[in-house]
C-alpha cells in the first residue's frame, strides 16, 4: 500500500498544474473537466504536497474512469488512478460495472475496488488485454492501475466491428434491455459483456497493426 503523501510525491506537480491550467483557459465546459481533474488528484491525496518537475508520474489526461499517468522512470506503461466518488469519479466510482437501472434496463453503475479487480480480470480473460494492479492508495482512497503502452492510431468503427465479430461477439445495438445510450458499442459472449466498444477505447499497435482494447467495460451480464 502507498499513503496518500508517498503517491504524492510520485506525481509531478507542475505538469499537473500546466495540464489544469491548459484545460481553464480553454473556457466553457472546459473548466468543469479541469476541476474535475484537480478533485480527483487532489481529492484522493487528501491535498498533500505532489511532487516536483521530473517526478515519476506525468499527467496524460483524465477520462471518464480514471487520471491517466505516464510513468516517465519505466517508460513504457500508462498508469491510470482511480478512486471514489466523492472524490471527482462520480457515477464511475472505481470502474464502471453493468447493472440493472430502476427502468429495468441494462446500464452503467459505479464499482467498488473488488469489482474493478474483478474487471481487469475478465477483461485478460475474454479480450486478451487490460490493466494489471499496481497498488493502493491510502486507506482504499485511490486505485493505482499499470497498462502496457502501445504505440498507435485510433481504429475506424468498422474495424472495431469486425475485431468484436472474428472474436465471437454479437452485437446489443438492437437489444432492447440495453440503455439507449450504450447500445451502439454494446457486445455480448456468452454470459460475459463487452461495453463501450468505441475508437476512444481501442488501439491499433503501430508495430504489428492489431487492434488491442485499452478500456473496455467488461462484466458479466445483469440477469
Amino acid at each position: 500500500m502507498l499513503t496518500q503523501r508517498e503517491f504524492a510525491r510520485l506525481v509531478d506537480g507542475p505538469a499537473l498544474d500546466r495540464e489544469i491550467d491548459r484545460l481553464t483557459k480553454k473556457g466553457g465546459g472546459w473548466l468543469q473537466a479541469a476541476q474535475i481533474l484537480s478533485r480527483r488528484v487532489n481529492g484522493t491525496l487528501d491535498w498533500e504536497v505532489l511532487g516536483p518537475a521530473g517526478a515519476r508520474y506525468q499527467v496524460v489526461g483524465s477520462r471518464g474512469e480514471a487520471v491517466l499517468f505516464w510513468d516517465d522512470h519505466l517508460k513504457n506503461r500508462i498508469m491510470k488512478l482511480r478512486g471514489r466518488e466523492e472524490n471527482g469519479y462520480g457515477t464511475a466510482g472505481f470502474g464502471c460495472i453493468l447493472v440493472r437501472n430502476e427502468r429495468g434496463m441494462i446500464d452503467y453503475g459505479p464499482g467498488t475496488i473488488e469489482q474493478a479487480l474483478e474487471r481487469e480480470r475478465l477483461s485478460w480473460e475474454h479480450l486478451g488485454f487490460g490493466c494489471v494492479f499496481e497498488d493502493v492508495i491510502g486507506d482504499v482512497e485511490g486505485l493505482l492501475l499499470a497498462q502496457a503502452f502501445i504505440s498507435g492510431s485510433a481504429p475506424t468503427e468498422h474495424e472495431i466491428h469486425a475485431w468484436m465479430t472474428q472474436h465471437g461477439w454479437e452485437s446489443l445495438a438492437e437489444a432492447r434491455d440495453v440503455a439507449v445510450t450504450l447500445r451502439q458499442h454494446a457486445w455480448r459472449r456468452g454470459r460475459v459483456g463487452a461495453f463501450d466498444a468505441n475508437e476512444t477505447n481501442f488501439i491499433k499497435s503501430d508495430a504489428d497493426g492489431l487492434l488491442y482494447p485499452i478500456d473496455l467495460i467488461v462484466w458479466t451480464m445483469p440477469e
